[in-house]
């Protein structure tokens, strides 16, 4: 169906008025799934109490209150209140910053309104709207066919089946002559009408059948959940340690009972899922702030661990506005000035400024390129813009130039049929009537427009074409692509016959001319992807340009360097799998491709041993983008196939945006990293430091109220401002993480282990000191104790900030969140001291300043302890790498 044709076709069938769609929408709601609604705030809090850490608590809870210990009952009810609060919040905000994510990149629908084609978000479609589909599309609610051409559709996403299924108002059953919501348009168009929406749609009914869908666990969440729950259990075996020794040791059976009690409540790492939540929500939303939406949290992780970005050329390597800058015929060559899509530049030949119509060969040129093209050309905001395709809008861009105007001319040749665009046969071709005769215009790339032509266009005349000319036109085209210039051929011929096959239209073409331009690289991409490969993250280059063209290119880029490989779809085509991927590695280039190899190109990747992020935006590349690790779909001319396909969506189709991401993935890990680094520390030395006491047979160090006072105050709240560090400038330097490796690996395990017994042996010296050499009561020596822990812990919290850069530097005093949890637990532990009624609660002793004066001094060695260590290690990996030999930046 011609363009022109399809529009006739569409009108006619009028469509509902505003008023009564609107009047529909507030009857009958919109159109969305059951299963697309948000749990309501009671679910999500009764969630939070379905956790073995939370029974715990109520356990050590019950037994306070049996121990008749009132106080220790209360607070430790209160550490329950404000884990589950911290959890319910966190979950409900990240629940509704997924949805406001959502609706950044919604589904649309085009339907007719007033008579009048309109996109509309796909959730206002109602009964009886009038809705239009073609390729890339999915339909947005079941719908009976009108009219349809060519419809192919993937129902998948109903029944499971992959398989393109026609659809025809010619179908001799109903289910033939339906559509249905999300279905993805594979080919052609069609339009229908709305029969059923939301939940009485195929897909509601059976969204509807489903209980609810929990909230998306990320493989992360599930390991540090699995890691929470062993700690839990070490902390748990400790305690029955400490509460059998003091039987041993003659304590009464409630007061060593109590002591265990408190000490499993600070050694358990109950805000360890809060912190999650809070990481992720944060990290997710700073990557939609910069343009990458992401669609599942599992990808959030995925980012740290990417080996390889497979990236598109136009639009996302470069600005997606192509120039053509030079005009090849048998005749003559014609360079053309310009910037972007502005109307405004000079035809020039030998520097001299020609008039492009006088010329016949240009002149035809100028017809082919604007009569074989879906694109127009307009102004927005002053800006000129193009309504289609880059490539396309070039051509009537240089037609405008010549005074040649797109509308008028179509007016003047109507359209009579189309052969669109197709990867494969890499070409366009249309019928007009000129002058009442049907003449065949065609572009596409010269190598395919070649192989269609027998003759060619030279002073005026039409020749037969021959070897030397064909050699000659392959040259210049050599000549472009080396200049890294994109290249297309034109031609055309007289139509004979009344039928439009396409082995009939696109065949016995006459070759007129090449046209070259070139797409400048975006703002960015170069630093973006110097940036990536600094990262040990691999760009590679996916096009439909030709070898020359795309080497010039991604070499001008940095993609490219002498020693790597350039694959062409033909080169790929003849390898076998195994062989692909042996040489996957090696492959900076991938030339000539189509949507269809890009699956054969991450498999092979994937193969290899990497993790790979994809891009696309047509409807072949779905399936890459869903067998990639991160699927990326672009947020501008992504079709709707594609976005749904992908795990990110990036709204300005931006490469640069997805080293952001990526940056930004790195970042959430690391901060729950140092989150685990430094609650992990305090917690084991709460309970490590009333073990050794108890193996000792001193009196224990701290009261079991002030245990629990050091884990509501002191290990909770500094602790949820590491979450909000932002990305440290080394982030981008380090290589990908290995995504087998536990978040509590060989190394965080040793630097726990190493400040774990500074601060145990630290604030054990100090209540020994007090106790037996100043012969301070025993509340005085309790209470330095008390302090001393407490600081130890804040001041560990600048060691979890960076693991490798100073604590001395501008850059400690960058997260104002961690600094105001500082605030709160210093002024808190300093009401526990000095306020009667807290001395009384918490048995604490007013100290003198110099008590605080050694306390300082004491705990502050934790952070010169880890700042020598940094030193020692840096000087030692810096020793490493100027010793190690260079390697080539893509040995793996």
């Amino acid at each position: 169906m011609g363009q022109k044709a399809a529009m006739v076709n569409t009108l006619r069938y009028g469509g509902l008025s505003s008023a009564e769609a609107q009047s529909r929408l507030l009857s009958h709601g919109q159109n969305a799934l059951s299963s697309e609604r948000a749990e309501n705030a009671l679910m999500i809090l009764a969630r939070q109490f379905k956790n073995i850490i939370i029974f715990m608590l109520f356990g050590a809870a019950g037994i306070s209150y049996m121990l008749d210990e009132h106080v220790e009952f209360v607070i430790v009810l209160l550490i329950i209140v404000i884990t589950v609060l911290i959890g319910f919040f966190e979950e409900y905000k990240a629940s509704r910053d997924m949805e406001a994510l959502k609706r950044l990149t919604p589904r649309t629908a085009r339907v007719l309104r007033d008579s009048k084609e309109t996109t509309i978000d796909a959730a206002f479609v109602v009964v009886d709207d009038i809705i239009l589909l073609r390729r890339g599309e999915i339909v947005s609610a079941d719908a009976r066919l009108l009219s349809s051409e060519e419809l192919l559709v993937d129902e998948s996403a109903l029944t499971g089946e992959s398989n393109a299924v026609e659809k025809s108002i010619a179908s001799p059953n109903e289910r033939g002559r339906t559509v249905f919501s999300g279905a993805a348009v594979l080919a052609g168009e069609a339009v229908a009408k709305v029969q059923h929406i939301g939940h009485e749609s195929e897909i509601g009914k059976i969204a509807t059948m489903m209980s609810g869908i929990e909230l998306q666990v990320t493989p992360l969440q599930r390991r540090l959940d699995r890691l929470g729950k062993q700690f839990s259990v070490i902390v748990f075996a400790i305690c029955i340690g400490i509460l059998l020794l003091g039987i041993a040791r003659g304590s009464a059976f409630s007061a060593s009972l109590l002591l265990a009690v408190s000490v499993a409540v600070a050694g358990i790492p109950e805000s360890l899922p809060a912190v999650i939540g809070v990481a992720l929500a944060i990290g997710t939303k700073r990557m939609a702030k910069q343009g990458a939406i992401i669609k599942r949290l599992p990808v959030v992780e995925t980012l740290g661990t990417c080996t390889i970005i497979c990236t598109d050329k136009t639009g996302t390597l470069t600005q997606n506005k192509m120039v053509i800058e030079s005009i090849y015929t048998p005749d003559v060559t014609v360079q053309v000035t310009g910037e972007g899509f502005s109307p405004e530049g000079l035809f020039l030949r030998e520097n001299e400024t020609i008039d492009p119509k006088k010329h016949h060969a240009i002149q035809k040129m100028l017809e082919i390129g604007t009569l074989c093209n879906n694109s127009t050309l307009e102004k927005r905001g002053g800006e000129w813009c193009i309504n289609g395709e880059s490539t396309e809008g070039a051509l009537v861009v240089l037609a405008r130039k010549a005074g040649i105007d797109r509308e008028d001319l179509h007016t003047r040749c109507p359209r009579v049929h189309e052969h669109p665009f197709d990867p494969t046969r890499k070409l366009m071709s249309s019928v007009h009537l000129v002058k009442k005769k049907p003449i065949v215009y065609a572009k596409g790339a010269p190598e395919m427009i070649l192989l269609r032509c027998k003759q060619y266009l030279a002073g005026g005349g039409v020749h037969a074409m021959t070897t030397k000319m064909r050699e000659e036109v392959t040259e210049q085209q050599r000549v472009y692509a080396t200049q890294g210039m994109r290249v297309l051929a034109l031609a055309y011929k007289e139509h004979q016959g009344k039928t439009y096959e396409i082995h009939r239209i696109e065949s016995g073409l006459i070759f007129v001319g090449l046209v070259a331009m070139r797409d400048p690289p975006a703002p960015g991409v170069k630093e973006a992807i110097a940036q990536c490969e600094a990262a040990g993250i691999w760009t590679v280059m996916i096009t439909g340009d030709n070898e020359i063209t795309a080497t010039a290119i991604a070499e001008d880029l940095g993609i490219y360097a002498s020693g790597d490989r350039v694959v062409s779809g033909e080169d790929l085509d003849r390898m076998s799998d195994d062989a692909f991927a042996k040489i996957a590695n090696e492959v900076a280039v991938f030339a000539r491709m189509t949507p269809a190899h890009k699956l054969r190109i991450v498999k092979a990747l994937q193969t290899a041993g990497n993790i790979v992020a994809m891009t696309g935006d047509g409807v072949n590349d779905a399936p890459a983008l869903k067998k990639a690790d991160i699927g990326v779909a672009m947020g501008k001319r992504g079709t709707e196939v594609a976005k749904e396909a992908a795990d990110m969506v990036i709204t300005d189709d931006h490469f640069a945006t997805i080293a952001v991401a990526v940056r930004e993935g790195r970042t959430i890990y690391a901060n729950i990293r140092k989150f685990i680094y430094y609650m992990f520390a305090a917690n084991f030395s709460e309970v490590l430091l009333i073990l050794i006491a108890t193996l000792l047979g001193v009196l224990p160090p701290l009261t079991p109220i002030m245990i629990l006072f050091i884990n509501l105050v002191t290990s909770d709240v500094p602790a949820m401002g590491l979450c909000f560090e932002r990305p440290p400038e080394k982030v981008m330097r380090q290589r990908p993480r290995n995504p087998k490796e536990g978040v509590l690996n060989e190394y965080l395990f040793f630097k726990i282990g190493q400040v774990v017994p500074v601060i145990v042996l630290g604030t054990i010296v100090l209540f020994i000191w007090e106790y037996t050499v100043h012969k301070a009561p025993i509340l005085q020596a309790q209470t330095v104790a008390f302090v001393t822990i407490i600081f130890f812990e804040l001041f560990h919290a600048f060691n979890a900030k960076s693991w490798d850069e100073t604590a001395f530097s501008r850059k400690t005093f960058t997260n104002p969140v961690l600094y105001a949890g500082y605030a709160v637990s210093i002024l808190l532990t300093i009401a526990a001291v000095y306020v009667p009624a807290a001395q009384d609660l918490f048995g604490t002793y007013p100290l003198a300043l110099s008590d605080w004066l050694v306390v300082l001094a004491v705990t502050f060695s934790i952070i010169l302890f880890t700042e020598i260590q940094k030193t020692a290690i840096n000087a030692e990996l810096a020793e490493h790498e100027s010793l190690s030999p260079f390697t080539h930046r893509k040995a793996k």
